[in-house]
């Protein structure tokens, strides 16, 4: 018996099986015009999970801050979820982060701040809460998590002492990788009244070789599943070290720490693939500028009052010690 071939319609068949989606514009939190040149994007991606990986000093707070006082100027707010406990309010003040004292004394503004976290769970769930209260209405902004750092706090098993690098690894890939990585992400959709993103900042260890041609690589604490999760990771400073440069203030024979020149590239762009791997850039204590002499003389012009109330005198030469270099 000849089998009878029924007629179809491909357009029926995609009308039956097909979504398509509707997502938002990419939009990017600014973290200055210094930032945008040395790595080709001009910050975390909006509606995604982004990774400032780098080691100590190289500059991942300021970026941090900086996109949270972009974050203010578009009306979003700012969740600075703080482990790390090296926090200061005169460095976010001194950035542009907009903040006040209330009648007690304490530090207000347009943001939430929370450094009480002792572990990971803690902070995630601290996280969920917030996206629950504004999924009920409670909380109507588009939301910037801001979490510093996420490799300096340990699980709830490891905390008690019953665990290890292992257990932190599995417990960040169940909490971020297969939950806040998904509520995080759905806000992109058009439909979803909010932008929700979320910023980790990250220390890295480095694989070494395993060969004498080989070369280290930085890879994040805590496992895969952030940088799995991350649709942006900028890597500040190199692979196998920091790799900055400090520039000092220098007056008869004194020398004063002024800035320090790090490398900020893009390390992987789930974005639109595009990325700087070798720019400079100068981080002071204002953010960041460009890494020419112009750009330091005019600087030293620009607060040449803020520099003289910190060092007593704004007559001073700049010097250069590369003793962290390494590439």
């Amino acid at each position: 018996m000849a089998l009878k071939k029924k007629e179809f319609s491909l357009d029926a068949i995609k009308n039956k099986f097909s979504t398509k989606t509707k997502y938002k514009p990419e939009s990017f939190y600014n973290c200055g015009e210094a930032f945008m040149n040395s790595c080709g994007l001009p910050g975390p991606v909006m509606g995604g999970v982004n990774m400032f990986l780098g080691h100590s000093n190289t500059s991942k707070t300021t970026a941090m801050i900086l996109a949270a006082a972009d974050a203010q100027k578009k009306g979003h707010l700012p969740v600075f979820i703080i482990t790390e406990k090296k926090w200061s309010w005169e460095h976010a003040i001194e950035l542009g982060l907009q903040v006040e004292k209330n009648e007690l004394g304490e530090y207000d503004g347009m943001f939430i701040f929370n450094d009480s976290f002792d572990v990971i769970e803690q902070a995630t769930e601290f996280i969920n809460d917030i996206l629950d209260s504004q999924e009920k209405g409670d909380i109507p902004y588009n939301l910037l998590f801001l979490w510093d750092s996420i490799g300096s706090v340990p699980c709830q098993m490891t905390f008690d002492g019953k665990g290890g690098g292992m257990h932190n690894a599995k417990v960040l890939a169940d909490k971020i990788g297969m939950g806040i990585h998904s509520r995080i992400s759905k806000s992109k959709k058009e439909e979803y009244p909010y932008y929700n993103t979320l910023v980790i900042l990250n220390q890295p260890w480095v694989l070494l070789p395993d060969n004498p041609f080989g070369q280290p690589e930085i890879k994040a604490k805590g496992g895969e599943a952030v940088w799995l999760a991350s649709s942006l990771v900028f890597l500040f400073g190199n692979q196998k070290k920091a790799g900055i440069s400090h520039i000092d203030a220098t007056k008869n024979g004194r020398k004063v720490s002024f800035a320090i020149r790090t490398k900020i590239s893009i390390l992987k762009n789930h974005v639109n693939g595009l990325g700087y791997k070798d720019g400079k850039i100068i981080a002071v204590p204002q953010g960041y500028i460009t890494d020419t002499k112009e750009s330091l003389d005019n600087y030293k012009k620009e607060y040449s009052d803020y520099w003289e109330t910190k060092l007593g005198y704004s007559d001073y030469s700049l010097d250069e010690s590369d003793d962290d270099i390494d590439e």
